[in-house]
């Protein structure tokens, strides 16, 4: 056994010195799965992707939102994804890297959204997600909250929530909580 992976090895070292570079990785299911929905991405005008990693690292980027329309109108709100091997087996990790007074949105950046808990299912996309998660912002939902006190201020005052929002937005502070500019 142990004589197989020293001749693999020096298999492996006779093809990088051939070319002068190593063998060409191959992708895995996952790998060509979400290649397929990246450029399947149907993305609005007030949406862009970024492969912080290049673009040879697909399991790991960054969407950012810019809402033109609703209570967070005018913000702009970058959202890292994780993806795993097996994807889409598993839903994607997705985090919110802008701190944002949001009731399902809470302040460590974790996104309260049912397609990436319980209701996650191998027919859903990275678009899938992507509609999700611009409906937050056009919708906020006060009833499946991650942030209870921003989903009681929308519920009970949403007039107050609305004020909350933009002075979160413009850099101040909400509830003891300082939010960094975002707009």
């Amino acid at each position: 056994m142990i004589k197989l992976f020293s001749v693999k090895q020096k298999q492996r070292e006779a093809a990088e010195s051939a070319n002068g570079r190593a063998p060409i990785k191959k992708q895995s299911a996952g790998e060509l799965r979400l290649q397929k929905d990246i450029s399947e991405l149907n993305l609005a005008k007030t949406t862009s992707i970024f492969f912080p990693n290049g673009k040879d690292n697909l399991l790991n980027f960054e969407i950012t939102i810019r809402p033109d329309e609703g209570y967070y109108q005018g913000g702009t709100f970058v959202f890292s994804f994780q993806i795993s091997q097996v994807y889409p087996h598993e839903a994607p990790k997705v985090k919110c890297k802008t701190k944002v007074y949001h009731p399902n949105i809470d302040l460590e950046g974790n996104v309260c959204l049912n397609i990436l808990r319980e209701d996650w299912n191998p027919v859903l996309s990275v678009n899938s997600i992507l509609y999700g998660l611009q409906y937050l912002f056009l919708d906020p939902n006060p009833d499946d909250p991650l942030n209870h006190e921003a989903a009681e201020v929308l519920r009970d005052n949403p007039r107050q929530f609305d004020i909350n929002v933009k002075r979160s937005m413009a850099g101040g502070y909400v509830a003891g909580n300082h939010f960094p500019r975002c707009i």
